[in-house]
């Protein structure tokens, strides 16, 4: 009885810990202007933040780090986020893996010179 309990009581925490990635939120935040390159944007990229504001505040707090003056949120997400650019347009897109993430970002930015600037997961 007592190593079952035992077992019983491991597969729970082995559960909850791995669906905490799952509760938490990530964030993209980014310093462009139109008629920049891709290459030159910054950028802040946080993740497992309890909240959305947390979240928020995790990517703004990253992209004003590396000198960015003008950054503002662009994603809020659970999962994974993409952010791509061109010099003209910018996507964002979110899905359950970076793949699917970075396809919507590049959909949405819709154009041939799209880059995909940053992606991850939380």
């Amino acid at each position: 009885m007592r190593h079952l309990t035992a077992s019983i009581l491991t597969a729970a925490a082995i559960a909850l810990a791995s669906t905490g990635a799952a509760l938490s939120w990530g964030a993209i935040s980014v310093d462009d202007s139109f008629g920049d390159e891709p290459s030159g944007l910054g950028y802040g990229f946080a993740t497992e933040a309890s909240s959305r504001a947390d979240a928020s505040a995790g990517a703004m707090d990253a992209c004003r780090s590396e000198g960015n003056d003008d950054c503002r949120v662009v994603l809020i997400f659970k999962g994974c986020g993409a952010y791509a650019a061109s010099a003209a347009n910018f996507g964002v897109g979110t899905g359950a893996n970076i793949g699917t993430a970075e396809k919507r970002a590049m959909a949405q930015c819709n154009g041939a010179d799209c880059v995909v600037v940053v992606s991850g997961c939380e």
